[in-house]
């Protein structure tokens, strides 16, 4: 069975992949974290990269968590993480979820909320 998370370089993300890697430990499960991009990897602030990236893999090889790293690109985010989700067959996706003003909710979606409407499997929103 496969845990996904999806990741962002953040506070938020983090937080969800903590919690994500606890309960793949405590299951026995893998994990499949999901890093998505709108835009060229290098210009997009929600793509994992560099020494943060290296961090990230070297604790779950630490913690003996069994992973794959998927990063791909998508304009929709919540619809790419809930098609890798599927595609791996997930028994679970785990967000971040950040606190959006009474005009953020007005003006933008919430990936978070997509996704927790959308998905097929439960979904467990974390906050850091």
């Amino acid at each position: 069975m496969t845990i996904a998370v999806a990741y962002r370089p953040d506070d938020f993300g983090r937080a969800a992949l903590d919690w994500a890697a606890a309960e793949a430990r405590a299951k026995g499960e893998s994990l499949l974290i999901i890093n998505v991009h709108r835009v060229e990897p290098r210009l997009d602030t929600g793509h994992a990269k560099g020494r943060h990236l290296q961090d990230l893999t070297e604790g779950l090889a630490n913690d003996n968590v069994p992973y794959e790293l998927r990063q791909v690109e998508g304009e929709n985010i919540a619809s790419t993480v809930l098609f890798e989700a599927e595609q791996a067959s997930a028994s679970l996706i785990v967000i971040g979820v950040r606190p959006r003003s009474p005009v953020g909710k007005i003006l933008m979606g919430s990936v978070a909320q997509q996704i927790l409407l959308d998905s097929a499997v439960p979904v467990v929103a974390v906050k850091p």
